[in-house]
């Protein structure tokens, strides 16, 4: 199943050189040229996976840019965080599938989907008209528009169009999204600047190198809940309403089966709900030990999610009390140098293993409801889910090294695996919160 129908640009002679280079001979040239071409064609000609051999690898890959929040963030270890990825996660459990991050950019979107290098995107990506030429959409699961953000006291002075689309306006946008194409269209009188670093742009509002970021009102009301110095600018009417969707192959089989999922999950109301308390997330001021380890238990569930369907599979027990204190001790011998109290380190990970015990019992209940048979595609237990778990665990044990036992601290308020289970979330989290927290 392909993605849209494949249309090759052609390419100059100075994107083939490319910049700051002396021009090649003809011959070479010519050469490179073409197979850029061919390469170009290729890439666009390369079909995606249709629904039926989804389920077959039993592995949904999702491609994100981790570079949005609230939708999806990642970190320097690769972790994906944000409201759009729990409900990527989600969405795969439901299908029976294992969850797989795809790196992409909002430049990149539409090669990457055309070259099958993910299966589905996500991560507040706005239902376009361009992007309709390529791909499906799923039904939108949230509602938004576009909104000035500014330096706090300066909304008067960007509370229009007109005001904006002047050229002493410094407008700053991140490249190849909406907010660009909205940016050119609507503002060319401005004086526009395109942020790689899409992360980055606010700070150049705060630093004073540009005036205005007009980006989707989620964003919008996220930066001004950090209280760092930027405003949200409220405008008259609805700036290029747009539905926040999932993207996907021209494939009706797979659109059904999402928007069934969707549905099942609750929808545009349910996912305005989950998003709370990532936009309250932009506000929490805890220490960095803490996020990371309210992250790192998030991905440490998340295995433990492989772990159930493999388990599921097998018919192996849930419990193995003889592994887990191997472990216990293992991790108190490690503790020792890193300075962690040895009871610091049995209340904790004690609690990361009832968690996983609870999850994975949670799990298999409801796919004995669902009378699941067993899971295409599984990652193997010993080869690749439980050293990927010693990997978190290890990370984990060095955070709780600048943790310790800090005492009336609050923990990050969203998590990617509360909608799969808030109590094995609370359960994991609880050695961590402050008495009555």
């Amino acid at each position: 199943m392909a993605w849209g129908g494949s249309s090759v640009g052609r390419a100059s002679r100075s994107q083939c050189e490319g910049r700051g280079f002396d021009p090649l001979p003809l011959h070479q040239f010519l050469l490179g040229c073409l197979l850029a071409l061919c390469s170009a064609v290729a890439a666009a000609q390369s079909p995606a996976a249709s629904w039926h051999e989804i389920q077959q690898r039993g592995v949904l890959r999702v491609g994100t840019t981790g570079d949005y929040a609230p939708y999806s963030l990642r970190d320097a270890a690769d972790r994906y965080t944000g409201a759009d990825i729990a409900l990527a996660r989600e969405l795969a459990l439901g299908l029976g599938l294992r969850v797989q991050f795809v790196p992409t950019t909002w430049r990149d979107l539409q090669d990457d989907a055309r070259a099958g290098r993910f299966d589905i995107a996500i991560g507040g990506i706005s239902i376009t008209a361009g992007r309709r030429q390529y791909a499906y959409f799923s039904d939108p699961y949230l509602n938004d528009s576009k909104q000035p953000v500014v330096r706090c006291g300066e909304e008067q002075r960007y509370d229009t169009r007109a005001e904006i689309n002047a050229p002493m306006v410094r407008l700053i946008v991140n490249p190849g999204g909406t907010n660009e194409s909205f940016a050119r269209a609507q503002f060319p009188q401005a004086t526009l600047s395109v942020h790689a670093d899409n992360l980055g742009v606010f700070d150049e509002i705060r630093a004073g190198h540009a005036d205005v970021m007009v980006t989707d009102g989620v964003e919008a009301a996220l930066q001004q809940r950090r209280k760092q110095g930027l405003c949200a600018v409220k405008v008259s009417g609805r700036w290029a309403a747009a539905g926040k969707a999932i993207l996907l192959p021209q494939d009706a089989a797979l659109r059904d089966v999402l928007n069934a999922q969707l549905r099942h999950l609750g929808g545009a109301r349910m996912y305005t709900r989950r998003l709370q308390p990532w936009l309250d997330d932009a506000a929490w001021t805890g220490p960095r030990a803490a996020r990371e380890l309210a992250t790192l238990i998030d991905e440490r569930l998340a295995l433990v999610t492989e772990v159930a369907r493999y388990k599921w599979n097998t018919g192996a027990a849930i419990e193995d009390p003889a592994r887990e204190q191997v472990l216990l001790d293992s991790l108190r011998q490690r503790a020792a140098p890193l300075g962690v109290a040895a009871a610091v380190v049995e209340r904790f990970f004690t609690a990361q293993i009832e968690a996983a015990k609870q999850l994975q019992r949670e799990l298999h209940a409801r796919w004995r409801r669902e009378h699941r048979e067993k899971f295409p595609g599984i990652a193997d237990l010993a080869t690749t889910i439980r050293p990927g778990i010693d990997r978190v665990t290890g990370d984990m044990l060095a955070a709780l090294a600048q943790w310790q036992t800090a005492q009336g601290v609050t923990l990050p308020p969203a998590s990617t695996l509360a909608g799969i289970s808030a109590g094995a979330v609370r359960l994991a989290r609880a050695p961590l919160l402050a008495p009555g927290t």
